[in-house]
């Protein structure tokens, strides 16, 4: 037998005598009188320790298993996050160029609507000015005609 399997077969066999021994002191009591009852059922706990072994290794893969799955979630998560903040970076940009573009519409159309506003009162002023230039023609006219005695 090689060295390492022999070490290996000793200390299986210590560790299984001292749990032997363990079980049957802890399981021996006043009122116990059948030991063999008392050495079977410790011999039961003892076999039954490497299938406990087995399932504890089991549960500890399949939790390494979920912790991963969850870390990968989470890298994905934070990747997204990243991709979100991106986004939200350029949106904040576009937004800004919006409202300035915005904000040069309003002043365009707002210089348009002072254009023809003065444009209108232009107009307004023209066509006051030379109705009254006409009212004040006829005006002076009727006064001359009254004063030379026409009437």
């Amino acid at each position: 037998m090689p060295k390492s399997t022999q070490g290996y077969f000793i200390r299986v066999l210590f560790t299984t005598c001292i749990l032997f021994t363990v079980s049957i002191a802890s399981s021996v009591s006043a009122a116990s009188a059948n030991i063999f009852t008392d050495i079977y059922s410790g011999w039961e706990r003892v076999s039954e320790l490497p299938g406990e072994v087995n399932a504890l290794q089991e549960s500890y893969k399949q939790t390494m298993e979920q912790l991963n799955q969850t870390s990968a979630q989470l890298g994905q998560a934070q990747a997204n996050v990243e991709a979100f903040k991106t986004q939200n970076e350029q949106l904040l940009a576009q937004n800004q160029k919006l409202t300035e573009m915005v904000s040069k519409l309003q002043d365009d159309q707002n210089a348009k609507a002072a254009a023809s506003k003065r444009i209108q009162t232009m107009i307004i002023t023209v066509v006051s000015l030379i109705l009254g230039y006409f009212i004040l023609i006829r005006v002076m006219r009727w006064g001359m005609r009254r004063r030379s005695g026409r009437v």
